[in-house]
């Protein structure tokens, strides 16, 4: 009898496994477009910005900045490693699949998200078989949301972790994958299939109890 192989476990990359809102709340205030109250957060940055004139052109720059140029003052948000560690332990796979275009519509044209990102993950030790142990093959950058949806389903992933409500909203979203919905525990009018978790904690919770309990999803 051949064993089953296990679960593959796809994460998402930008505001999954790094954050952006220190250095967008700095960007945004050096700018003058927000004031220095403004929280650090990724959601409330992005519907200030998106309520002043033009705010979807500042929106869209900020965006490019910090995942491109920017990108080192990213942080690694925290339980990733943990629950990396946790996979590696477990012997479950992990891909990161990640909605990202070569170059920003709104940057400098010649930084290339893709690589950048990369460069991040190498300096954080993912590529390292000491530390993150992931391969460079197990990270897949898309460049339109159908095309991520289309690679969750072709990587077997069985869960599928992001912090985007629209990645779960499209249409050709692979069947049979469990949802998890990183940084909130609650979507109001949300897919009754979709989990909410608002730390990585509660992430390995619901990923490890529900294989533990013999959910095959």
């Amino acid at each position: 009898m051949t064993p089953e192989l296990p679960p593959v476990v796809g994460i998402d990359f930008d505001n999954t496994i790094i954050s952006y809102d220190d250095v967008m709340r700095r960007l945004s205030v050096e700018r003058g477009l927000l004031p220095p109250s403004t929280p650090p957060r990724k959601k409330q940055i992005r519907d200030a910005l998106r309520l002043l004139p033009d705010g979807e052109m500042h929106w869209q720059r900020l965006q490019a900045d910090v995942y491109g140029p920017l990108i080192g003052e990213g942080r690694l948000i925290d339980g990733v490693r943990e629950f990396f560690d946790a996979c590696r332990r477990r012997s479950v796979p992990v891909v990161v699949i990640s909605h990202k275009t070569p170059h920003a519509a709104a940057g400098d044209g010649r930084t290339d998200l893709r690589e950048a990102a990369r460069g991040w993950m190498r300096a954080q030790g993912f590529f390292d078989d000491s530390l993150f142990g992931l391969s460079e093959r197990q990270v897949f950058f898309e460049s339109t949301r159908p095309e991520k949806a289309e690679r969750i389903g072709r990587s077997g992933c069985a869960v599928f972790i992001d912090d985007l409500e629209e990645t779960f909203l499209e249409p050709s979203f692979p069947r049979g994958v469990r949802k998890i919905l990183f940084g909130t525990h609650r979507w109001p009018g949300g897919p009754s299939d979709v989990e909410c978790a608002a730390t990585w904690n509660e992430i390995a919770s619901l990923v490890f109890e529900r294989r533990r309990s013999g959910d095959a999803r």
